[in-house]
């Protein structure tokens, strides 16, 4: 199936509805799918031994959230018909890169190391929410960017900002102007600049607390997680949080679900909170239970938890024992958690669903 037809598909579904913006989008999926296929069934297919591929222009699909960057992106990738492709969160990739280059040996040019190692697995690079506020980001990616492109890594990335002004305001971006041209070079900006907000439509359908029996708390998050899940989820496994493992129930991107006890019955900082609120947009949490004089170093950490997904606009949808007011009856920690419900209430107002996800440095 092609990017058009897939696209024309969840249209006739009532997926999707008619948007000019997103039709642009796709008729520029569809060119890029062309030609990745043309070059595929060449002789000697993409990879020839001693030739270096040449990169085919990529796409950089940006605009305002819920404009349906990620869904258009998700709906290429998933039409690409062979294996050397990948698709990441771009915050999630940038700390892969640094990873590798903290274990590389000494060299002249690690960057090009790194990027000889992705362009020997991959073809396509699809990167959602592409984003530059951290100085090591930026620094790095001209010199990465450049290396993937020499060894013909075609990039399709989502962002909510325009080429120009990545890394606006930035410290040293006179370092950073040359990934801008790169950027301006190997990709095809999209604006999707609709007016509908259709993440924010789906979020108002789904209120954030809901009071509901452990029996029925599963079945209707795993609702609702689906609903919201960008890609084919992966289940009950890790992830790694400053070096430390996190189980969680269901993963697809951005999008996350947590058991209560994993994120707060066990040792955590209100650091590991952070780097979970930074990583996604979407975090579901279910089985919250309530927390008495006994459980304080529990409620400390949901305190943490919340406070760190608010001031990240993380969009929450949880799933209690209880009414909010009745979540926590101990005495020392009452002033906070009174803080932390009436954020709880705030977070699934309208004005709050419509902010933008802060990302690390934001």
């Amino acid at each position: 199936m092609t990017p058009t037809e897939y696209y024309q598909r969840e249209l006739e579904s009532g997926k999707l509805q008619p948007d000019p913006a997103q039709a642009q989008a796709v008729a520029a999926s569809q060119r890029l799918y062309d030609e990745l296929l043309a070059a595929a069934v060449r002789p000697g297919g993409w990879r020839r031994w001693f030739v270096r591929p040449s990169a085919a222009k990529g796409l950089y699909f940006c605009g305002q959230p819920g404009r349906g960057k990620t869904v258009l992106m998700d709906y290429f990738y998933a039409c690409l018909p062979f294996a050397e492709k990948t698709r990441v969160h771009f915050h999630l990739f940038m700390r892969n890169i640094h990873q590798q280059l903290r274990t590389l040996p000494k060299s002249p040019d690690p960057l090009v190391i790194v990027a000889k190692k992705i362009a020997a697995d991959i073809r396509v690079l699809c990167l959602d929410e592409f984003h530059v506020h951290d100085i090591a980001d930026a620094m790095l990616l001209a010199g990465l960017l450049k290396a993937l492109f020499d060894h013909g890594v075609t990039l399709v990335t989502t962002s909510n900002i325009v080429i120009n002004d990545l890394y606006k305001n930035g410290l040293q971006r006179d370092r950073f102007l040359y990934a801008i041209a790169l950027l301006q070079e190997h990709t095809q900006q999209i604006v999707l600049d609709g007016e509908q907000d259709y993440r924010l439509a789906l979020l108002e359908k789904n209120q954030a607390y809901h009071v509901l029996p452990r029996t029925q708390a599963r079945f209707q998050l795993e609702l609702k997680f689906n609903a919201l899940a960008p890609c084919p989820p992966k289940h009950n496994r890790q992830i790694s949080i400053n070096g430390r493992k996190i189980n969680y129930l269901a993963l697809a991107d951005d999008v996350i679900w947590f058991d209560f006890d994993a994120l707060c019955n066990t040792p955590r900082s209100a650091y590991d909170y952070l780097e979970i609120a930074q990583m996604f947009h979407a975090v579901l949490i279910s089985h919250v239970y309530v927390m008495g004089e006994a459980q304080d170093s529990i409620a400390k950490r949901f305190i943490h938890l919340i406070d760190a997904l608010y001031d990240h606009n993380v969009k929450l949808i949880l799933t209690a024992e209880k009414p909010m007011n009745e979540l926590y009856s101990g005495r020392r920690q009452r002033n906070a958690i009174q803080r932390t419900l009436s954020r709880l209430h705030e977070m699934g107002g309208r004005s709050y669903l419509a902010k933008p996800h802060l990302l690390r440095g934001a």
